[in-house]
């Protein structure tokens, strides 16, 4: 799911998705993430879970059946690559 989330990121940044804080903005709904997973909901409601609960990403809810707002929290190593 990171992996998705970090290549949907590239993408993102291409399209000018930066935040004023430098940070990376993505739309990847569940429905995305069970589509490309090939799983169930209730797994790829999970696996946003456990990357909440590491600290990997953070997910901004916007309600009214939007899709929630993800900033990924690269790992301090990584930041260097994802400026690229």
């Amino acid at each position: 799911m990171y992996a998705l989330l970090l290549d949907r990121a590239g993408i993102s940044k291409k399209k000018g998705y930066i935040e004023t804080d430098g940070t990376i903005r993505l739309y990847f709904t569940v429905k995305d993430a069970k589509s490309k997973l090939r799983r169930s909901r209730q797994v790829a409601t999970r696996a946003f879970h456990e990357l909440e609960s590491c600290g990997l990403i953070v997910r901004r809810k916007q309600g009214l059946g939007r899709p929630a707002v993800i900033t990924l929290n690269l790992p301090v190593g990584e930041r260097r690559g994802a400026d690229d």
